[in-house]
């Protein structure tokens, strides 16, 4: 059985989350699910004329308005929430570059690999600045139903990211010689 594409759910939730047009997809995708499911902007719009196809979403035009917008209809509420209750079965593979060289780090200096644990241990605080940055806009935004669940995804993104740092952490201090508990 072929897998699912996520794109559309993800569309799909977009959607009942207030984001009607192309753009605010774009701007929600590039703000807030890129950093847990990555969504190229390439992938939405044909995404939309398929849902659109299979009546899952329509498409509206304003008065003397180009923009268009779309508007989940009932069947497309009910297969995003048909999707939503599946349980998930699978851990993801992740595909990180950073350990695939330290797995043949050997052909470098300890030196060259304590700096490129280093470099990544600065972006994952880069990271976790910005998911304090996204939590400050979540909480200041306390209308949306969706909130508390939006704030879940995001403790789980800084907690991951901590986890992370600790490791690099840990990763230098063995390079160096030390213990790496």
């Amino acid at each position: 059985m072929p897998k699912e594409n996520m794109t559309r759910y993800a569309i799909l939730g977009l959607l009942a989350s207030g984001c009607t047009s192309g753009y605010e997809m774009k701007h929600t995708i590039d703000t807030s699910l890129n950093h847990f499911w990555k969504i190229s902007f390439g992938q939405v719009y044909p995404m939309l004329k398929t849902l659109v196809q299979e009546g899952l979403i329509v498409e509206e035009t304003g008065e003397g308005d180009d923009r268009k917008t779309f508007v989940l209809t009932p069947d497309g509420e009910a297969e995003l929430g048909r999707w939503v209750e599946e349980p998930t079965t699978e851990l993801p593979v992740q595909r990180n570059e950073l350990l695939l060289k330290l797995y043949f780090a050997r052909h470098e200096s300890k030196d060259t690999t304590i700096q490129k644990i280093n470099q990544h241990a600065a972006l994952l605080r880069e990271r976790l600045e910005t998911y304090q940055m996204i939590e400050q806009s979540i909480l200041a935004y306390t209308e949306a139903d969706d909130a508390m669940y939006w704030l879940l995804t995001l403790d789980y993104g800084k907690r991951k990211t901590q986890a992370l740092l600790e490791w690099c952490e840990a990763s230098v201090q063995t390079l160096e010689g030390g213990n790496s508990s």
